[in-house]
C-alpha cells in the first residue's frame, strides 16, 4: 500500500483529524461557573477553514518533513496503516504533550520520530469569542 502524504486529499483528511481533536478536547469557559464543550455546540468537525494561516502552514511543514517516515509507516503497515484523520488527531496529542500520541500507537521507530517532530511545533491554542447562547456568533481563532 502506498500513499502520497503530500497529496491534497491526504492533507485535507489530516487537517480534519487535527481540527476534530482540537474541538473535541476544547472546553470554552464563558465564566468561572459555565463551560461548554466546543464539539457539538455548533461545530461538527468539518470546519477546517479555522486552520488557515499559521496552523495550515505548520501542518504542511510537518508533513513535508515527516514524509519519509509517514510513507514508510503506511507502506510497512499496509492495510493496518492509520488513516490520515487518525494521524492528524495523534499529531495534536503529540504536539500538546498529552501523554498519548504518535509514539504510543504501535508505529515503532517511525512513530517515535513522528512524535518528536510534532513536539517541535508546541501547543495549539483556541481563542473563542461571541455570545454564549448563540453558537452561530462564535469566532474561533487558532493560535
Amino acid at each position: 500500500m502506498t500513499c502520497d502524504v503530500l497529496s491534497e486529499e491526504f492533507v485535507r483528511r489530516f487537517e480534519r483529524g487535527v481540527w476534530r481533536e482540537l474541538i473535541e478536547s476544547a472546553m470554552v469557559e464563558w465564566s468561572p461557573d459555565e463551560t461548554t464543550n466546543l464539539y457539538g455546540s455548533g461545530f461538527d468537525g468539518t470546519e477546517t477553514e479555522h486552520l488557515r494561516g499559521d496552523p495550515a502552514d505548520e501542518i504542511r511543514d510537518y508533513l513535508e518533513g515527516a514524509e519519509p517516515d509517514l510513507s514508510s509507516l503506511i507502506e510497512r503497515l499496509g492495510d493496518r496503516a492509520p488513516e490520515a484523520e487518525e494521524l492528524g488527531r495523534n499529531w495534536v496529542l503529540s504536539r500538546q504533550r498529552q501523554g498519548a500520541g504518535l509514539w504510543d500507537c504501535g508505529y515503532g521507530p517511525e512513530g517515535d520520530r513522528l512524535h518528536e517532530m510534532a513536539i517541535f511545533y508546541g501547543d495549539i491554542l483556541l481563542e473563542i469569542s461571541g455570545v454564549e447562547e448563540d453558537c452561530d456568533s462564535w469566532v474561533v481563532r487558532v493560535l
